[in-house]
């Protein structure tokens, strides 16, 4: 009898929980804290709407969605100067190209700034400097896509100091945050912008 008790008391209470418990809870609860929508929700930095004396758009717009979005706050009259910015070649890539939709978006052409050497964005940063200076801006609003916020509105206040930033993601956007890991293609994105964070803190560009 006393062994049969022994017995169903090892069965009931393990003497050691395995080494790898900790391990494995640990992994379970940053795959729970990664695979919500928030990792990619923190990447769209939204300030409240307000006028500024311009926006600046980031070249990398394909589709021409951050184009568009700073054109109507320009038609709004929340801006009275757009910057398009782009040093490479190609439809997104290049200023000229930029400066294209917003004029056929109803942007005069007296209205728009280029810079046309960056290529990247605390590039495109350094690159707009002596613009804001001719201009006598003080307070800029970053345009670029939801996902890539963060790290413009960081490059821009590290950079730019003696002017207010103000961050609006281009919207409509095709990028959304929601269910972000579903997708290879949304997984990219959002990895690939911590990643570049990492790099751009590690620089001191954000």
């Amino acid at each position: 009898m006393a062994s049969s008790r022994r017995c169903l008391q090892e069965w009931a209470v393990p003497r050691e929980l395995p080494r790898t418990t900790p391990a494995l809870v640990a992994v379970s609860l940053a795959m729970a804290a990664v695979f919500t929508d928030e990792p990619a929700r923190w990447l769209v930095a939204v300030d409240p709407p307000r006028p500024t004396d311009a926006a600046v758009v980031l070249a990398g717009d394909p589709d021409y969605e951050r184009t568009l979005t700073a054109s109507r706050l320009f038609r709004e009259g929340q801006v009275r100067l757009l910057i398009v910015t782009g040093g490479e070649p190609g439809p997104g890539d290049s200023a000229e190209s930029l400066r294209a939709v917003a004029i056929r978006a109803g942007v005069p052409p007296e209205r728009i700034r280029m810079e046309q050497v960056s290529r990247s964005t605390h590039g495109s940063m350094v690159a707009i400097q002596p613009i804001l200076e001719r201009e006598g801006i003080r307070s800029l609003t970053v345009v670029t896509s939801p996902y890539h916020q963060r790290r413009a509105l960081w490059a821009a206040r590290r950079t730019l100091t003696a002017v207010e930033i103000v961050s609006r993601p281009a919207d409509p956007a095709g990028w959304r945050p929601e269910g972000w890991w579903k997708t290879r293609w949304n997984r990219g994105i959002v990895f690939g912008e911590y990643a570049k964070l990492a790099y751009y803190i590690l620089r001191g560009w954000a």
